[in-house]
C-alpha cells in the first residue's frame, strides 16, 4: 500500500497549486532521498509520459539527496507511471548454463611426471661398470628402431619416448611438453591427459615406423609432446572442461559445419607449432615424421575423448588417479619387457 495525498479543493489547486515529493508516495514515508542518478531516471520516465516535474536538491539536514517534485494535479499519474516502469523493468532471475571453468587437473602431477622423465635421463646417462650398464646399451635396447619394432619388439614404441640425446634435448621436451600436458590436464584431468599423451606418442612412433621403413631409428619425448598438442586441439571443439556441448543440435550437416568451424583455430595452432618446432634446426636431427604422426594421433584421440566426455562425462578423481598411475607405469612396464625379452 502506498500513501496518497488528500488534495485540496478545485479553486485552491488552480490558484495556488503545490509541488509534491514523489519519493514518500512511491517508496514509503521512511524512504531515503534519491541519488542523483535515480532522480534523473525518474525524471526521464516522467518526461517520456509528459508529466510536469522538477528535480530538487535537498539540504544536508534532509539527507543531502534529491527529490522529484510534481504538481498536485499529476500526483496519482506520476506515481502510477513510476510504479509501472519499475514493474516492467524488474529483473527476473534466469537460469544460465554457465560453463565450469575451474581446472580439472592441477600442475603438480604434470611436474612430477616430467621430473621422472628428467630423473630417468640423469640415471641412465651415467655409467655403471659393475652392473654392466652404459648409456648406449639403453639406447640400443629401447630406441624406436623401425626394423626391430616391425620384427616384434613393440616395447620400443614406448621406451623410445623416455630416451634423449643430451641434456638440452630432454629439457626442451620437458618444458614444451609440460605446457601442453598441463593445459590438457586442466580440461581433462591429469590421468586422462597423461594417458592420452603417452598413447599418442606410442601411436606416433608406430605410424612413423610403418611409413619411414626398417632403417629408421629415433628417440625422444617430442613425439608425445606433439601428441599432447594434438589432444588439446582435438578436445577444444567439444568444450571439454569448459562446459560440455558436444556437436550441438540440428542436422548432421549443421553439426559437422559447427564442429569444423570450432576446430579450425586449435588445429591451425597445432600446425603452426609443428611448422615452428617440428622441423628442427635443419641439421637432420629432428624427426619431422614422428612429430607429425604424434600430432595426428593426439588429434584423433582427443576428438574421440571429447565426444565420449560429452556423452558420459569426465572420470572422477579416483578414476583419474588410476589413469595417471597407469600412464606412469606404461614406460616402466615397457622397460621391464625390454630387459626380460
Amino acid at each position: 500500500m502506498h500513501a496518497r495525498t488528500v488534495h485540496p479543493g478545485f479553486f485552491r489547486r488552480v490558484l495556488r497549486h503545490a509541488w509534491v515529493d514523489l519519493v514518500p508516495l512511491v517508496r514509503g514515508q521512511a524512504a531515503a532521498p534519491l541519488s542523483r542518478r535515480e532522480a534523473q531516471l525518474w525524471a526521464l520516465v516522467l518526461a517520456s509520459r509528459h508529466v510536469p516535474h522538477q528535480l530538487r536538491r535537498l539540504p544536508a539536514e534532509r539527507g543531502d539527496g534529491w527529490a522529484v517534485m510534481v504538481q498536485e494535479w499529476f500526483v496519482d499519474r506520476a506515481v502510477q507511471e513510476i510504479e509501472l516502469y519499475f514493474e516492467e523493468n524488474r529483473p527476473e532471475p534466469a537460469e544460465a548454463d554457465l560453463p565450469d571453468l575451474r581446472p580439472v587437473g592441477g600442475l603438480e602431477p604434470t611436474l612430477f611426471g616430467l621430473a621422472l622423465l628428467v630423473l630417468f635421463y640423469w640415471a641412465y646417462s651415467r655409467t655403471y661398470p659393475s652392473l654392466g650398464l652404459y648409456p648406449d646399451l639403453w639406447v640400443r635396447l629401447g630406441s624406436a628402431d623401425a626394423g626391430a619394432i616391425l620384427s616384434g619388439q613393440w616395447w620400443r614404441l614406448c621406451t623410445a619416448l623416455t630416451l634423449h640425446a643430451n641434456g638440452p634435448h630432454v629439457a626442451g621436451n620437458a618444458v614444451i611438453g609440460g605446457v601442453f600436458i598441463w593445459l590438457a590436464a586442466r580440461r581433462l584431468g591429469s590421468g586422462t591427459a597423461w594417458l592420452l599423451t603417452m598413447a599418442s606418442g606410442v601411436l606416433g612412433n608406430l605410424f612413423n615406423s610403418l611409413v619411414m621403413g626398417i632403417h629408421h631409428d629415433a628417440i625422444g619425448f617430442s613425439t608425445a609432446t606433439f601428441g599432447a598438442a594434438g589432444v588439446l586441439a582435438g578436445i577444444t571443439p567439444f568444450g571439454v572442461g569448459g562446459g560440455l556441448h558436444g556437436l550441438g543440435s540440428g542436422s548432421w550437416l549443421r553439426r559437422f559445419l559447427r564442429f569444423t568451424r570450432t576446430a579450425l583455430i586449435p588445429f591451425g595452432a597445432g600446425l603452426g607449432l609443428l611448422a615452428m618446432l617440428g622441423a628442427g634446426n635443419g641439421e637432420g636431427n629432428t624427426d619431422l615424421g614422428a612429430h607429425l604422426f604424434g600430432f595426428a594421433s593426439g588429434l584423433g584421440l582427443g576428438a574421440l575423448t571429447g565426444l565420449a566426455a560429452t556423452r558420459h562425462g569426465l572420470p572422477g578423481k579416483a578414476a583419474d588417479f588410476r589413469l595417471y598411475v597407469a600412464a606412469l607405469l606404461l614406460p616402466t612396464a615397457a622397460w621391464v619387457w625390454a630387459w626380460l625379452a
